[in-house]
């Protein structure tokens, strides 16, 4: 990417230490280093994730394809409804039921002396 060989590091080194001195360029340095460490782990880290997501995608295709080679995405498809339509009506019971243990205020109680 950038060609920074030995000359021209020795010229901004030279510049650096007219600019800045002896005292302070070993801090600054420093400093670069780090900020520069910083930016190469994160540049890293992001490259990282953006190939797991690429993986991650071709994955998924490589599924699909395969559930669609061999017939099993119509199936996946019944299987994903059933479990809809099942979880529906186990929702209506449950609203039955609660409604049944639960009398409404508007009923009269039986009071028995």
């Amino acid at each position: 990417m950038f060609d920074v060989g030995f000359f021209e590091l020795v010229v901004v080194f030279v510049i650096g230490l007219m600019i800045l001195g002896p005292e302070r360029l070993p801090k600054v340095v420093r400093s670069i280093g780090h900020w520069s460490g910083r930016a190469r782990a994160t540049l890293n880290n992001l490259k990282y994730e953006f190939e797991r997501e690429a993986h991650n995608e071709e994955m998924k295709e490589r599924f699909k394809q395969q559930l669609q080679e061999l017939g099993l995405d119509e199936d996946m498809r019944q299987i994903e409804q059933a479990e809809k339509t099942l979880s529906e009506e186990k929702n209506v019971l449950e609203q039955s039921t609660d409604s049944k243990a639960n009398p409404s205020i508007d009923q009269p109680q039986d009071k028995t002396p």
